[in-house]
């Protein structure tokens, strides 16, 4: 005669079950966190703009001339949020959009821009290259008039790779190790994985800028294998929970930047690059690159900063990509 079963070991299975949602991690960064912003274009009111004016003024060493586009960012062009802060941007050249979310105990900024024309995107050192003296985003935002400004790829540092700023070469090297982002003169992104000279001697676009840090994280809308043995040319460790910094393309003249704080700012906050290529898929960018982070990290809106919300371990930079708008401003004009 069989021995009738106890309903005792259903217990064990039971508890096994309601405890795999915490034993078996999500394969994504942001399992459990408010649902990731969608970007709605706009429609902006001047698509053709014309050529930008430019104006001279003095590098801070005052020894040479930069190149400066002459529009100021309209003063009533800013909406703020509840902390004072700029949170948007817009006229009729540029739209700027930053949403916020926090994933697994991190500040995260979501930066939407939409711009008219190429030109609005632009990059410039802090001093003429190859110096490697730096200054907080912040002021370098101001000196370029610039709408938004984020780090760029300190390449004075690194040495390596092509560099191109403003459709103007400083150098041409084998990059090595690095993966090139290239910025054509329609402000389409192309990202050359490790390159050779050959490989940037054949490049068929007319380049406005090349940077050169990286890796490249989407490229075409795929993802990419960046690689598992942790380390990179730049000695910057995959796996580590950092601030980081990645600038996407996602569609013709629109782009995203996604921005984290990390442990600096919140215990056991930061993301891993593995994190931030996955968020940048999700997100749905069309290419996606890595620029430099940690300390290095700078979001500026406005001449404010954004990122870094307590301000520990600012780092003086030695380059900004930024955007610039188009038009003028017509209430100072108006004056």
């Amino acid at each position: 005669m069989m021995k009738k079963l106890s309903w005792k070991w259903l217990i064990p299975l039971i508890i096994l079950l309601l405890l795999i949602p915490f034993i078996v991690p999500s394969s994504l960064p942001y399992a459990g966190a408010e649902s990731l912003p969608e970007y709605a274009p706009v429609e902006l009111t001047n698509t053709t703009p014309g050529e930008l004016p430019m104006e001279e003024v003095d590098w801070a060493n005052k020894k040479s001339k930069l190149q400066r586009v002459a529009y100021l960012p309209h003063e009533g062009a800013y909406t703020l949020n509840a902390k004072g802060l700029p949170e948007s941007y817009q006229d009729g050249t540029i739209y700027v959009k930053i949403e916020e979310r926090v994933i697994n105990k991190t500040r995260v900024m979501f930066t939407w821009v939409q711009i008219a024309d190429p030109q609005q995107l632009r990059a410039q050192f802090c001093q003429p290259y190859p110096s490697e003296s730096g200054k907080y985003a912040t002021d370098l935002a101001r000196r370029e008039h610039a709408v938004l400004a984020l780090n760029g790829d300190y390449c004075t540092g690194i040495k390596a790779g092509l560099v191109i700023r403003n459709g103007q070469e400083y150098r041409r090297v084998d990059p090595g190790k690095y993966d090139q982002l290239i910025i054509d003169n329609k402000g389409d992104f192309h990202i050359l994985r490790a390159p050779t000279l050959a490989d940037l001697d054949a490049y068929a676009g007319n380049i406005m800028h090349a940077f050169i840090f990286g890796p490249g994280l989407i490229i075409d809308g795929q993802l990419v294998d960046i690689g598992e043995q942790g380390n990179y040319a730049s000695n910057m460790n995959f796996k580590v929970k950092a601030q980081r910094q990645v600038i996407c393309q996602m569609d013709t003249l629109s782009y995203l930047i996604l921005t984290t704080e990390g442990p600096e700012q919140s215990k056991n906050g930061g993301f891993s690059l593995f994190e931030m290529q996955e968020l940048a898929y999700e997100c749905g960018a069309q290419q996606a690159y890595t620029l430099d982070g940690g300390s290095s990290t700078w979001l500026v809106l406005g001449n404010e900063r954004i990122s870094n919300s307590n301000g520990r371990k600012l780092r003086p930079i030695t380059d900004i990509i930024y955007f610039v708008t188009a038009e003028p401003d017509p209430a100072a004009a108006a004056q």
